[in-house]
């Protein structure tokens, strides 16, 4: 946890300047890293994420994935037409206000 650990209290000593330059501090290691803790919900054995961490975090992985990340590869993405059978179900999922999927 050391480098992700350095990597944030980076961003509060010195804050990015731009997206850009936020993403670029941003390494491999700290992303699989946010990820685990968003998964997990935890920072460690002893420290979970709060609600709000845990959406900063998530903020972090979406901004690294838009520059770094193939659109298939990218958490969340959706699954391949081999993956889901004829009776599988679809439905719509409203994510603050936006509604995806038609329902049917």
């Amino acid at each position: 946890m050391q480098e992700l650990e350095q990597t944030l209290f980076g961003f509060l000593e010195n804050p990015p300047g731009s997206v850009d330059e936020l993403v670029s501090r941003i390494t491999p290691d700290v992303y699989e890293r946010l990820k685990e803790a968003v998964a997990l919900g935890r920072w460690s054995e002893e420290e979970r994420l709060s609600p709000q961490q845990s959406e900063q975090c998530m903020q972090l992985i979406i901004l690294y994935e838009a520059h770094n990340v193939d659109t298939e590869a990218r958490v969340g993405a959706p699954l391949s037409s081999e993956c889901g059978g004829s009776s599988a179900e679809e439905r719509t999922i409203t994510v603050r206000g936006s509604s995806y999927g038609d329902g049917k």
